[in-house]
């Protein structure tokens, strides 16, 4: 957990950028506590890539089923003690951790090659529950290319575009596709639109490629295409101007 101490008071780090700049820690799982109010709950940090990461989203290998209802994406779900787990951190902690301040999310994917690639999203934060958890991000950069903004097609951009969307699952419908459930037929809880460019909670294959009635893999679009499910993914966040001791600044790739 590493908190520090203030007399009889425990005190927790506000998220993993400010354990980082304490006590430079190695990767792996502590808790925060993003405010006061809040009870502290444990999440991933990711020291590597310039450090300071905390972790949001992660898949590795399938063994968790991302198809959940809206309580489960609310609270969180997963496996929350190795390195290479996976896990949703919870809408109410994701809010709680992005509420405040300027931050960068960086998206690592990964293809069944071992071909890595990253996109960037500054200004990354999400809306309470009254809002239903509403998406709002800022410029992108990176070479996976823009999916959260639909691509470069602006038919796929007005039908595909992230940003602004609600929060669905399966059991809350809020996307903009009239004909069903966005959520239903790409089994993951996610900002769709009419439905996706990018569906990281999706439907876990083997080996990328495959073929079925929805396009329901775990997708960037811009980068391997809505038929190839991505192997590894992982969704994380600092704050925008943080800066390492080395300096290497917010744009470090893994």
């Amino acid at each position: 957990m590493l908190p520090t101490t203030s007399g009889n008071l425990i005190v927790y780090d506000r998220d993993c950028s400010m354990l980082y700049d304490r006590l430079k820690p190695p990767s792996g799982f502590y808790r925060i506590k993003p405010k006061s109010e809040l009870e502290p709950f444990l999440v991933f940090c990711d020291m590597s890539d310039g450090g300071g990461w905390t972790v949001i989203q992660q898949r590795r290998n399938g063994k968790v089923d991302f198809n959940r209802d809206w309580s489960a994406y609310k609270d969180g779900f997963g496996h929350f003690k190795r390195h290479n787990d996976e896990f949703w951190l919870g809408n109410e902690h994701i809010y709680a951790l992005l509420r405040e301040g300027e931050n960068l999310m960086k998206i690592d994917l990964m293809d069944w090659k071992g071909e890595r690639n990253y996109a960037m999203y500054e200004n990354f934060r999400i809306a309470d529950e009254e809002d239903k958890y509403r998406l709002q991000f800022g410029m992108y950069s990176g070479r996976a290319g823009d999916a959260l903004s639909g691509g470069t097609n602006m038919a796929d951009q007005w039908s595909a575009c992230h940003n602004s969307m609600q929060f669905s699952t399966r059991d809350q419908d809020q996307d903009r596709y009239q004909q069903g459930s966005c959520a239903q037929e790409n089994n993951g809880g996610w900002w769709y639109n009419r439905c996706h460019a990018a569906n990281l909670n999706g439907k876990f294959y083997r080996g990328g490629e495959y073929k079925g009635k929805y396009d329901n893999g775990v997708v960037w679009l811009t980068w391997r295409g809505l038929w190839y499910s991505l192997r590894h993914t992982a969704m994380k966040v600092r704050p925008l101007f943080f800066m390492d001791s080395l300096g290497s600044g917010a744009g470090a790739e893994e």
